[in-house]
Order: C-alpha cells, then sequence, then structure tokens
C-alpha cells in the first residue's frame, strides 16, 4: 500500500472511530465514516468491506494497545504500592478508551469475534494480576492459602466494572478514593499485613 494510501485508510479509522464513539455502533453507517473522513464511499470499501470490518479492526488496535500498557514491567515497592501500581495502569489503560470498550461491552453480546476481543484483554489482566499474586505468595507477603488465578478472576471483575461504570458510563467518582478503595479491598482479599 503506498503512503497517500495508509494516510487515507488511516483517516477511515479515525473517522470510524469518531463516527462509533459518538453515534453508537448501532446507528453509525458506512455513510457516517465517509463523510467525516472526507471520502467517497467507494474509497471506504477500497479498504474495509463493511461497517463491521472497520469496528473490527479499530477493536483489534484498542485492545492491543491497552494490553501493551498492561504488560509493561512490574511495579517495585512494597506489596501494597505494587499493588496500587497495577490498578492505577488498568485505569491508565481504560480511560482513554472507555467510550469504545462501552461500545465493544455492547457488541460483544451479540457478536462472538467481539466477545473474545474483551476476554482476551480481560484475561491479560488476570493473567498478570494471578502472576502478582503468586509472586507475593513467594514472597511470603500474600496468604498461601487462595487460589491465585480464582482470586484474581474475582478482584479483576471489580476492577473492570467499576472502570466501566465510572468511566465509561459516566458515574462520577473521585479517582484517588477509587485507586485506594480497589487498592484496600484486593490487599485484604489477598491477605497483606499492610492492608
Amino acid at each position: 500500500m503506498t503512503s497517500k494510501g495508509l494516510e487515507r485508510r488511516g483517516a477511515i479509522l479515525a473517522a470510524a472511530r469518531s463516527a462509533f464513539e459518538e453515534l453508537g455502533y448501532v446507528d453509525t453507517r458506512v455513510a457516517d465514516i465517509v463523510a467525516r473522513a472526507a471520502v467517497a464511499q467507494g474509497t471506504f470499501y477500497t479498504y474495509f468491506d463493511s461497517k463491521e470490518a472497520v469496528f473490527t479492526e479499530l477493536a483489534q488496535e484498542v485492545t492491543t494497545g491497552m494490553l501493551e500498557v498492561l504488560q509493561s514491567e512490574r511495579a517495585s515497592g512494597s506489596p501494597h504500592e505494587r499493588v496500587r501500581f497495577g490498578l492505577h495502569r488498568f485505569v491508565s489503560a481504560f480511560r482513554p478508551n472507555a467510550v469504545f470498550m462501552g461500545l465493544l461491552e455492547q457488541v460483544g453480546t451479540y457478536t462472538a469475534e467481539m466477545a473474545s476481543m474483551r476476554l482476551a484483554l480481560r484475561e491479560a489482566f488476570v493473567e498478570r494480576s494471578a502472576g502478582g499474586i503468586l509472586h507475593m505468595q513467594k514472597e511470603g507477603f500474600a496468604d498461601a492459602s487462595i487460589d491465585p488465578r480464582m482470586t484474581a478472576e474475582i478482584l479483576g471483575a471489580m476492577v473492570d466494572q467499576t472502570c466501566f461504570l465510572w468511566l465509561s458510563l459516566g458515574k462520577d467518582f473521585d479517582e484517588d478514593e477509587v485507586l485506594d478503595t480497589m487498592t484496600s479491598i484486593w490487599s485484604r482479599a489477598i491477605g497483606l499485613a499492610d492492608a
């Protein structure tokens, strides 16, 4: 693809994300996307065969970007500080994508491919969290009797749903209070002495 072709394709993707986030998935039409991208419908179909195809690509971009943030290096400091750092990293990954995550949640209820992408993102957070819990167990900080994987699943659901209510649906929360509370709950759940 030429540099001009790449530029045009990028403009279509940006326009599509803008349209989906403003109008919603169901109400966005290809006509809305091409109007925002200032291209002809034929040009759109040169790069994408449907609105579903462009949404799928955007969903892949969003989830890949969030996974990159989640897989950054581990925090140092006390176990309590490491928990808070991990939670803050999730919030930081979620915030700029909150509207699109709401769309992905919606579309995932009736499209298996979108549900898989949504679950893959959550799975990455759970895997990393389970690894962190296991590491703290080996260090003697966390309760050795808990199952790291199941605990990460349950606590991950708390974090995921809280971010969805707060950042996607607009529930008015104070960031420090949310992070402090989630950190306290997470720390107590895994049995950290300084919780």
